[in-house]
């Protein structure tokens, strides 16, 4: 499950069937009972087809898609997805609240789940059991973006008895490209995304986008090479910020994410110094409150930065931890099942925290307060930060 369009009315959601099978509906209502028992459109219960692509990776694959519109923010409903005679188990779904309004709620972050399966089903419900309402994914879901063995292992795993796919068609899972998906036409067919088609994007729309939830603005970002951020996408990250900030009621919170970080101290993988000096500027310019990153398999969070000094970014002072700070904090939260790297932060000026460990975090939004947390995958608490913005 997924958004393509605003979080609080809709909801899309992909299935993967034998290539023979070309019905493409799912049923949906607010009574689980109505909707377990339909086998079409009834009292309570609406029907809504959607579409089916097929793509070559080995063999024939079809995987389908359906969008569902018009929906009541904050509400509870449940679909089944297939064809008469031949539908899935019924999975509840709830719409966002609504857009601009300061209700709570709480995401999670991880990625590079990669190498290991098993470990990240264990990480999503590790991560699940926080109650969150939808996560983020900063990018390699697998080890090679076109071979849908992988992807099937990272949808099938399991941890206590809970698979993936059931924890993911229920919680949207919003992602963005990383180096080792490669923009396979595997991750485009099987996430439906917003589609902001902008000159020289691939995936129709899909390689970059944002959303809203409640009074947060999220921002998808692919960096994948890093010289792809310049340019259009530059110019479309821009315009999106400018558009949201200008609003009659603008998002009180601001959160992008993407896959190669622009401040790490991993011993793998350096700071992305092009990703930095072409994004930074525009995060200072519009106040990105949070940058999730992937790509080096460990924790890390920043201090607060603002501004830059030729191209290193310059630490902006935050004494009182009860305030949001006056920069923006890049966190690196990955290694979601892909082996860890080590991390050394002697002389990095720019780092607060970093631990070589599997690990996802949350954040919880209440109006104009923040909790963040980092856990380790045995719910260890690695990382804490509860302030309130003006």
């Amino acid at each position: 499950a997924s958004w393509a369009g605003p979080s609080d009315t809709t909801f899309a959601v992909n299935w993967r069937t034998p290539d023979a099978t070309t019905a493409s509906q799912l049923l949906y209502g607010t009574d689980m009972a109505a909707v377990a028992a339909a086998d079409g459109a009834g009292t309570g219960v609406t029907l809504q087809h959607g579409h089916w692509l097929t793509y070559e990776a080995g063999s024939t694959y079809r995987v389908h898609e359906v969008h569902v519109c018009g929906l009541t923010a904050g509400t509870t409903y449940y679909y089944k997805v297939g064809g008469p005679g031949h539908w899935s188990a019924a999975f509840p779904f709830s719409t966002g609240p609504a857009l601009g309004s300061s209700d709570p709620f709480t995401f999670g972050v991880a990625g590079d789940s990669r190498d290991n399966a098993t470990v990240w089903a264990d990480v999503l419900t590790k991560m699940a059991a926080h109650t969150i309402d939808f996560s983020l994914h900063s990018g390699d879901f697998v080890e090679l973006g076109i071979i849908q063995s992988q992807w099937d292992a990272w949808f099938e795993s399991s941890a206590g008895g809970t698979t993936a796919q059931s924890i993911l068609a229920s919680t949207p899972l919003m992602p963005t490209n990383g180096n080792h998906d490669n923009l396979a036409v595997n991750y485009f067919a099987q996430f439906a995304l917003p589609q902001e088609l902008s000159t020289g994007e691939q995936g129709q729309g899909e390689e970059w986008y944002s959303f809203d939830y409640g009074n947060a603005h999220f921002v998808a970002i692919n960096d994948t090479p890093d010289t792809h951020v310049t340019g259009e996408q530059a110019m479309w990250l821009r315009r999106d910020l400018m558009a949201a900030t200008t609003r009659a009621t603008p998002p009180k919170w601001i959160f992008v994410y993407h896959h190669q970080p622009s401040y790490t101290c991993s011993t793998a993988h350096g700071p992305d110094i092009t990703v930095r000096t072409t994004l930074q500027p525009i995060f200072d310019q519009f106040g990105v409150d949070m940058v999730f990153n992937g790509h080096n398999h460990d924790y890390e969070r920043s201090k607060p930065i603002r501004g830059m000094t030729g191209s290193e970014g310059n630490v902006v002072a935050w004494s009182d931890r009860t305030t949001a700070p006056a920069g923006t904090l890049y966190v690196v939260a990955a290694g979601a099942g892909a082996d860890l790297y080590g991390v050394n932060c002697a002389g990095v000026a720019t780092n607060d925290v970093a631990m070589s460990v599997v690990n996802y975090a949350t954040v919880t939004i209440s109006g104009d307060h923040l909790h963040y947390v980092a856990y380790t995958d045995a719910g260890a608490m690695l990382d804490e930060l509860d302030y309130t913005k003006p």
